[in-house]
């Protein structure tokens, strides 16, 4: 979907061929923002939207579904129990590939052998570049999607999220009276589902976004020292960004406040 112009921006003409394809949920989370801002504003659409939902119950209802005869629903679940073991055994050896190659034949098989768990900041380090996870974290922080919840209440967002996520969501306190929640919205970093918070600091933004951070890389050189916390800081396109990681879970900051500032802030949540 990278190539399809911005739905918010279409006329309602434009707008119509993608109604169904909403409907089947076959958008991210930015084009289907974008697609409900529209329908927010358009009744024109919001009324075909639902024409069409009714229409797809109404033919549902008057379908009568035929099931498969047993031994072939049989046959399928085999088929897929052996696609899906064949996957795993080339994803295993795949990674094993991987590892020998980055950090040689001992590390390999040390990381065969041995399971860390995660203790406070697990991220990983990488050897250069900032790596997209760094990258989406400005990119959800630029975008101005709608909140899904808006309140300033940390336990009412908290339980939002709640069955949204498969990771425990616990919002960062802040002791400064003038960071103030404003709301949230579900995100996604790479292939992990998040939980997008979005704040006011001194009239800037401030967006936190909370995603498992099992496995994420960032670049060696930005780690920093703070309150005996390994943190990730850095410059990305003209935004701080700090990462930090408590209990398997990956906190990324973003916001254009000053270094100086936001690190305060940061070292604000590291000490709570």
């Amino acid at each position: 979907m990278s190539t399809m112009v911005r739905i918010a921006e279409m006329s309602c003409e434009a707008f119509e061929p993608f109604i169904d394809a909403y409907i089947d949920e076959e958008f991210g989370d930015r084009e289907r923002a974008d697609m409900e801002a529209h329908l927010a504003t358009c009744e024109d659409c919001r009324k075909m939207v639902e024409e069409q939902i009714a229409f797809r119950a109404e033919l549902r209802r008057h379908l009568e579904v035929t099931p498969a005869p047993e031994t072939l629903r049989k046959k399928v679940m085999s088929g897929l129990e052996d696609l899906e073991r064949e996957q795993v055994q080339r994803e295993q050896k795949a990674k094993i590939v991987r590892i020998s190659w980055v950090v040689g034949p001992l590390a390999a098989m040390l990381a065969m052998a041995i399971v860390v768990p995660n203790l406070d900041l697990t991220v990983a380090p990488a050897a250069s570049s900032s790596g997209p996870v760094i990258d989406h974290t400005v990119d959800w922080h630029q975008s101005n999607f709608p909140l899904e919840v808006t309140t300033a209440d940390a336990e009412e967002a908290r339980i939002w999220f709640e069955d949204k996520v498969d990771f425990s969501v616990r919002l960062p306190q802040f002791a400064d009276d003038r960071v103030n929640l404003l709301g949230g919205r579900m995100a996604h970093i790479e292939d992990r589902r998040a939980a997008l918070l979005l704040y006011e600091v001194d009239g800037a933004r401030l967006s936190v976004i909370l995603f498992d951070g099992d496995g994420v890389k960032v670049p060696r050189e930005k780690l920093r020292r703070i309150h005996d916390r390994d943190i990730v800081w850095l410059n990305q396109r003209g935004y701080g960004v700090a990462v930090v990681q408590d209990s398997g879970v990956t906190y990324a900051m973003t916001s254009d406040l000053s270094e100086k500032r936001f690190l305060h802030l940061v070292a604000d949540t590291l000490e709570r």
